[in-house]
């Protein structure tokens, strides 16, 4: 407790920033008033997070950006072995690892530099054979607000208008890769405790974000959020993260066992580099995943569907309840940002 409100007097009286959401035990769920979205059927969907044109073979974690990288071979034989999977990549569009390439070489590993042209035609090129979706992980995956910390939150202090401005240069970075994407994860979870970064988000012209797991992002400290469940806050979808590599495989199976009987949907995250964290594509997680993708099709082949968060957003923009939560909605973020 005391190392957090030294923290918050700093970020408040210091830098003169608002609490992160990580710091923030308010709750604030009156700013977002979720509703609860149902789906016809039990979509599974596996994501990474970090998909980038960072090498192992340079002094930073790789991202996958060599194509004989552990984690690029590993994602090719998953693709090979079960060609029916539905995979989101939240990539970084211009990394930096450090703020050496901030005030130096900022299109060092940047999607679109000429450089890493034979990486992106690669993963371009996977994703009209496989069914893979590039959704934005934010710009840089790098915040400069608050030096102290998290350095890797780097919607953590930004406003409305400097989120906004960051996730328009992201898509923009997308686009001049050819990439249109329609989601949105915030790396490290963390954004403004005054949510306003959902608001950037729909003004930007997304249609989805990825906000919220069991303890981080819009669930860090309470629940403000489903677990299992799409919903509607603020004019955006929002797709929970409830299942991670790192988990003992009895737990990961129960969980699947409680989304499937309320009819949830099943998202499995990790991070695509090999080392990087617990839940990281290492040796042991690959085999981990494909153990949980062979429990799901041998107990739940006719029950679950496995496909991209932009096919459950499809999906959901059918609906009738899309078109009236979002209207709703939009109606009161506009206040709330006000």
């Amino acid at each position: 407790m005391m190392k957090e409100r030294i923290k918050t007097i700093y970020i408040n009286r210091i830098i003169n920033k608002q609490t992160p959401i990580s710091l923030n035990r308010t709750g604030q769920a009156g700013l977002l008033d979720p509703k609860i979205l149902t789906l016809e059927k039990t979509f599974c969907v596996i994501n990474f997070d970090d998909l980038s044109p960072i090498p192992e073979s340079s002094r930073f974690i790789g991202r996958g950006g060599d194509l004989n990288d552990f984690v690029s071979v590993k994602h090719i034989e998953l693709l090979k072995r079960f060609p029916f999977l539905g995979i989101t990549h939240f990539m970084v569009p211009q990394f930096l690892p450090s703020d050496y390439y901030n005030l130096l070489d900022k299109q060092h590993y940047s999607i679109s530099d000429t450089r890493n042209k034979d990486w992106l035609d690669h993963y371009k090129g996977l994703s009209k054979v496989y069914n893979i979706e590039f959704a934005s992980h934010g710009l840089y995956h790098r915040q400069f607000e608050n030096l102290l910390f998290a350095r890797h939150t780097e919607f953590a202090y930004l406003n409305y208008a400097e989120s906004l401005k960051r996730i328009n240069e992201s898509i923009q970075c997308f686009h001049q890769a050819g990439i249109e994407p329609i989601g949105f994860r915030p790396p490290g979870w963390d954004m403004n405790s005054d949510l306003s970064l959902i608001d950037a988000i729909r003004a930007s012209g997304l249609k989805y974000a990825a906000l919220s797991s069991y303890d981080g992002g819009l669930n860090s400290i309470v629940q403000r959020v489903s677990y299992h469940h799409p919903v509607m806050i603020k004019g955006i979808i929002n797709f929970p993260d409830n299942i991670n590599l790192d988990w003992p495989m009895d737990l990961t199976r129960a969980t699947i066992r409680k989304i499937i009987s309320e009819k949830g949907m099943i998202s499995i995250k990790g991070h695509f580099s090999k080392d990087t964290l617990t839940n990281s594509f290492s040796g042991e997680n690959f085999l981990k995943l494909t153990e949980i993708i062979d429990f799901i099709q041998s107990e739940f082949a006719q029950q679950v569907e496995f496909a991209t968060f932009r096919d459950i957003c499809a999906e959901l923009v059918k609906t009738d309840q899309y078109a009236e939560y979002s209207l709703s909605s939009q109606e009161q973020g506009s206040v709330n940002k006000l």
